[in-house]
């Protein structure tokens, strides 16, 4: 599903999703792995992906 389609659907505010991510406790790590199983769900990962990715990983190490 390209990104396009998927917007029209769901509206994802990214300062939401890093604060929720800021706010957890505990281990992240499935967390991430699943962003990293659903980022490659549609063949190699792109530049942007690999970019939200790698700060994924950083924001998780900050906590």
């Amino acid at each position: 599903m390209a990104d396009e389609r998927l917007a029209q659907i769901v509206e994802i505010d990214p300062a939401d999703v890093w604060k929720r991510v800021a706010d957890e406790t505990g281990d992240l790590g499935d967390v991430l792995e699943a962003a990293e199983r659903m980022a490659g769900v549609d063949g190699d990962l792109d530049s942007r992906e690999k970019a939200i990715l790698a700060e994924l990983r950083e924001r998780c190490r900050r906590r």
